[in-house]
């Protein structure tokens, strides 16, 4: 008789044995939709893409190949079908990146897209220079990516067909994320839905896990597995907890407000819970051949590149491998990349105070929660985190002790203002008579 220790072994081995069975179907190849005619000559879409410091290398000389920046922009010229246009917002960079975009002016000619540069004359953050790109954006559309990410040459379709395939069964759709594999081309782990693209702001628990496989989806029937059963496209999963690797629709982009300007860390998390608070759906689909692989430049930890290597294969000038080999080398004034401190104070602070001017008691559980994981156990995984070499006590105590500090700060800041502006609503409020125009006028400001 087995116990239940043992049982549950049994039945992780028999998950892993089905995926396994599963990513061998050729529906996950990376150029499966070849074969197929598409619905689309060309779509409505602008790839905005934030980059700093991602070009370190002058164009045309021998190590060219090895600017981020060009694998990210490559990656999006060999989309199928092509796109509009690429918007690239240079948050304030002192490498190459204005010569490698323009680096890619004829071949984005050719392939009739549209390629937009801008340079920020302050450093502003990822969050602002994806508002200041969508404002120029001219696409029904957005896709949100990273300046180190390599997206599969069907990507852009997959988030956009599943996207309207969606509207059409009558569902007001925000956003569909796709998967992100860091420095691999296949997912990290299995799990079940509920475990995905998990943010609870009552509980103070935030699960992103956008490398998984869904597990439901190992053992459903084909008919019930795909959105589409013709290009076999996978069923989306809805989500409260999204990344900045998918598309969303300009016009509900613009009813949020885009993503937070003084947020550092975690401002695509945050424009996903505006989103849902805006009434719209997010979705998110684990179909590994519309993956994107992350390379985290910059990110020393040794994890080097295992996989399909697709990208040579598919168009592209460089082979993942060498990419990712290129990643793994240490480096700090690049993209969003800080020190390992910095990051995990920037962290803490985010999610304290996307949490905390919500639910104060999901907050203070969340604090909890880190001060016994991460300040007494060391487990980074508990501030949402790839795993980051190993700090003393003293350290991770001060980290978070210092993080919430700010937080509570910029809280307190954030409601100064609220309640100088809700003051200045009741005063012009009693000034009016009757409940006409100027009357819902006042409100609608608040």
């Amino acid at each position: 008789m087995t116990n239940d220790k043992e049982s549950e072994e049994i039945d992780k081995s028999k998950i892993q044995k089905l995926f396994e069975e599963e990513i061998t179907k050729p529906y996950y190849k990376i150029d499966y939709l070849n074969d197929f005619k598409l619905p689309y000559k060309k779509l409505d879409v602008s790839i905005i893409i934030p980059t700093k410091n991602r070009s370190p290398y002058k164009p045309n000389s021998l190590k060219s190949e090895l600017n981020p920046l060009a694998w990210a922009i490559d990656s999006c010229l060999i989309q199928k079908p092509k796109i509009n246009e690429i918007i690239i917002i240079d948050d304030k960079s002192n490498d190459y990146t204005k010569q490698v975009v323009e680096s890619f002016r004829d071949q984005a000619k050719k392939a009739d897209v549209k390629l937009i540069y801008i340079k920020n004359k302050v450093q502003l953050g990822n969050g602002a220079s994806r508002n200041v790109g969508s404002r120029l954006a001219n696409s029904k559309y957005l896709f949100f990516t990273d300046d180190d990410l390599i997206m599969a040459p069907y990507a852009v379709f997959g988030a956009y067909y599943t996207f309207e395939l969606l509207e059409k069964k009558g569902e007001k759709i925000g956003l569909v994320g796709l998967p992100v594999y860091f420095r691999k081309s296949f997912p990290s782990k299995i799990l079940s839905k509920k475990e995905i693209g998990i943010l609870d702001y009552t509980k103070g628990i935030i699960k992103p896990n956008k490398d998984a496989f869904i597990q439901e989806l190992l053992t459903k029937e084909k008919s019930n597995k795909f959105l589409d059963n013709e290009l076999n496209i996978l069923n989306p999963i809805e989500i409260q907890n999204t990344n900045a690797y998918g598309i969303c629709l300009r016009q509900a982009f613009e009813d949020v407000g885009g993503f937070p300007n003084k947020i550092v860390r975690g401002e695509d998390r945050e424009f996903g819970s505006k989103l849902i608070e805006n009434g719209y759906d997010l979705y998110f689909s684990c179909d590994i051949k519309f993956q994107g692989v992350h390379g985290m430049f910059g990110f020393n930890n040794g994890v080097l590149f295992e996989g399909q290597d697709w990208f040579r294969q598919s168009g592209g000038k460089i082979s993942l491998k060498k990419m990712m080999k290129e990643c793994d080398k240490p480096k700090e004034s690049t993209g969003a990349r800080v020190g390992v401190n910095q990051y995990i104070y920037q962290q803490i602070m985010s999610f304290f105070i996307s949490t905390y001017k919500r639910n104060k008691k999901g907050a203070i559980n969340w604090t909890k929660r880190v001060y016994k994981n991460f300040v007494l156990k060391g487990d980074s995984a508990s501030i949402g985190s790839q795993k980051i070499p190993p700090l003393n006590e003293e350290e991770r105590k001060s980290m978070w002790l210092s993080a919430i500090n700010q937080g509570l700060k910029f809280v307190r800041d954030e409601e100064k203002k609220a309640l100088q502006k809700l003051n200045k609503t009741i005063r012009e409020l009693q000034k009016e008579s009757k409940a006409d125009k100027n009357i819902i006028s006042i409100l609608e400001r608040l």
